[in-house]
């Protein structure tokens, strides 16, 4: 079989050459429905070249993260498409900051879902923004954590809804946490979000430091996140004191 469990790490896979050597380190998962190979690595001296043809004929169908930017680059020239450039940040809670004053009248409200909410985050996410536009089923993925805790519920003391004074939702965080997609035990926040007519008042700020310090209420170790690049958010979470933990490159290998 070209692909094998590891035989040193149970959770991982090694990706095997027609000639039975080698080439490539991976953990696959399936992610709601999508068959992934997360975190492909090449392995020392396996050449690039072999590497792109077998994963073509071996992982077709599946979604490809990678860290290696040289991987990356040699399936593009190959004629595949990077999808999604990001960085996996983290940050471990040592210094948290000090929870953001609203102005009066605003407010962090409990987690929840409801049309002002959508309303807004489809309005922050336009065709220009580097996630793309927020999609009928981010909707649907969103309100099945509230109604049935799928894939993941939220973490409620890290979540919160942005309230303006008329009492209507105008962003929020979204936060889950431990989650299966990681090897650590960090919260992560799925989704960070404002409406634009609340943008550029310091609420997505709020939204952050309310997540950091509901998530060290909970008791676990750090928070994670995934930033796409373009992203003008980077600078809020660099500000904050996230670190770099890895780069996520993505590449869809199209079926056999």
């Amino acid at each position: 079989m070209p692909v094998r469990p590891h035989p040193d790490a149970p959770d991982d896979s090694l990706l095997f050459g027609a000639d039975d050597a080698p080439l490539a380190r991976m953990r696959l998962r399936d992610d709601d429905g999508t068959r992934v190979a997360a975190d492909v690595r090449p392995l020392p001296k396996a050449p690039l070249t072999r590497l792109v043809a077998q994963v073509r004929r071996d992982l077709a169908g599946h979604r490809l993260e990678t860290p290696d930017e040289a991987l990356a680059a040699a399936l593009v020239a190959d004629g595949l498409e990077l999808s999604r450039a990001a960085t996996d940040m983290r940050h471990d809670l040592t210094d948290v900051p000090e929870p953001v004053a609203l102005p009066d009248g605003w407010s962090l409200g409990a987690p929840g879902w409801d049309d002002d909410l959508a309303t807004g985050l489809d309005a922050a996410y336009g065709p220009d923004h580097p996630d793309g536009r927020w999609q009928p089923s981010d909707t649907e993925q969103v309100r099945a954590m509230f109604d049935t805790g799928e894939p993941v519920p939220p973490l409620v003391p890290a979540s919160a809804r942005l309230i303006d004074p008329d009492g209507r939702s105008a962003g929020h965080v979204l936060c889950a946490g431990p989650v299966p997609w990681t090897d650590d035990d960090c919260v992560w926040i799925l989704n960070l979000g404002v409406a634009p007519r609340a943008q550029r008042r310091g609420f997505g700020r709020a939204l952050l430091v309310h997540a950091l310090r509901g998530a060290r209420e909970a008791g676990l170790p750090s928070v994670g996140l995934s930033v796409v690049d373009g992203n003008p958010a980077r600078r809020m979470y660099d500000a904050a004191g996230f670190r770099t933990l890895t780069r996520v490159l993505t590449v869809r290998i199209p079926d056999a």
